[in-house]
């Protein structure tokens, strides 16, 4: 009996190691980024912007404009700085493209339970809209999260799953 229990767990085991289909299909993607662009789409808020103007909240609309060019300074420095997997575009979100892979980041408010915490997470989508990879970072407040952090974690795990892709594939 304990023979076969043994079998079982280690059966078990190493069926849990093996990624199913969804994580091979994310190897998969992750193969076919490294020889394809990243698309990383710029906030212009535009329309946020031009809402603000028509109802001449010019100082709001200036604000907006000040803080999503802040950001985006910030986030394409991220990329460029920390970001070597594979071919980097930008682009602004009112020029979106169709394209294999791009990068979104979501922050989620009042995250955890303080009131005033946030999560960051910086995901790559493939053209299906499907997260190939991501990471995560928690923060104190929205403007004081760590993108390079998140870019350089990004690269490290897609540089990760490529090496185990080819071992894998015995290459």
């Amino acid at each position: 009996m304990n023979k076969y229990f043994f079998y079982f767990c280690i059966t078990i085991i190493l069926s849990s190691c093996s990624p199913g289909i969804v994580g091979l299909m994310k190897l998969e993607d992750v193969q076919a980024l490294k020889g394809d662009t990243l698309y990383v789409f710029l906030s212009d808020r535009e329309s946020d912007i031009n809402l603000h103007k028509k109802y001449n909240q010019n100082r709001r609309a200036n604000r907006l404009q000040k803080e999503t060019d802040s950001f985006n300074l910030k986030l394409e420095k991220a990329f460029k700085e920390n970001y070597r997997f594979s071919d980097l575009q930008f682009a602004m979100d009112s020029e979106q493209k169709d394209v294999s892979f791009y990068a979104t980041i979501d922050i989620t408010e009042n995250y955890g339970e303080r009131g005033n915490q946030y999560l960051v997470q910086l995901n790559i989508r493939n053209k299906n809209g499907e997260i190939v990879e991501n990471t995560f970072k928690e923060s104190s407040t929205d403007t004081n999260y760590n993108l390079n952090y998140l870019v350089k974690q990004l690269n490290r795990k897609l540089d990760r799953k490529y090496t185990q892709a080819k071992k894998m594939q015995g290459q």
